[in-house]
């Protein structure tokens, strides 16, 4: 498992006004979430820019380093955009102990989903139902993401949470009968397709800045 390094500064402002200097001094707010306490931080876009680039979509733990040399190990929780620009607005850490079980959400990665034997023998189409697994596990074992094998996957078939290979350490929550992955028979598939609404034509966007976006709050 990667491990990944982000300096911080701690944050006394609060309010629209401070968040919006900070971003023009290119600058993101956030906060550390940990158990009954929150800290605000800002962290440097281009920084994040580089980390978000590292992680790959993929799930892993980052040590944050504040000005006085104290570590925070964290999970990015949540990432908040301008609705426009795409730019970030704000980051949301969730904070983890060392040797302490913590719950994740890990990207789901399906695997031989061209060569199925539902897909070239059958004729079926693979539809993922879950992009992401609830996991609890401690930092050391958390996995980058979950890996479905469907190579042997029929159509009429389905790969249920219970169905997924273990994971040393590593504990999969939730509903064990939900479906992850599934081949749909190739009619079902191709009725699916006929019935698939007509795009309607996008609105044109509205215009603004940041004043005109939605701000996160501070904690």
């Amino acid at each position: 498992m990667n491990q990944y390094k982000l300096n911080v500064q701690t944050r006394e402002e609060t309010g629209r006004g401070p968040m919006r200097r900070l971003r023009a001094s290119g600058r993101i707010p956030a906060a550390v979430f940990g158990k009954g306490a929150s800290r605000a931080i800002s962290v440097s876009a281009v920084e994040f820019r580089d980390l978000n680039r590292e992680l790959g979509g993929e799930a892993a733990l980052v040590e944050l380093k504040d000005e006085k040399g104290e570590t925070n190990l964290v999970l990015v929780q949540s990432v908040e955009r301008h609705a426009i620009k795409s730019s970030i607005n704000h980051i949301d850490f969730h904070e983890v102990k060392r040797g302490e079980s913590f719950v994740a959400q890990v990207p789901v990665h399906v695997s031989g989903e061209a060569d199925s034997v539902g897909v070239k023998v059958d004729g079926g189409m693979i539809e993922i139902h879950l992009h992401e697994l609830e996991i609890r596990c401690r930092p050391s074992k958390l996995p980058e993401n979950v890996d479905v094998d469907v190579l042997e996957l029929k159509a009429g078939e389905a790969v249920h949470v219970r169905d997924l290979p273990s994971i040393d350490g590593v504990e999969f929550l939730g509903n064990p009968e939900t479906v992850v992955v599934s081949c749909t028979p190739a009619k079902k598939a191709a009725e699916s397709a006929d019935e698939a609404p007509e795009p309607e034509a996008a609105a044109d966007a509205p215009a603004g800045d940041d004043a005109a976006a939605e701000e996160k709050p501070d904690a």
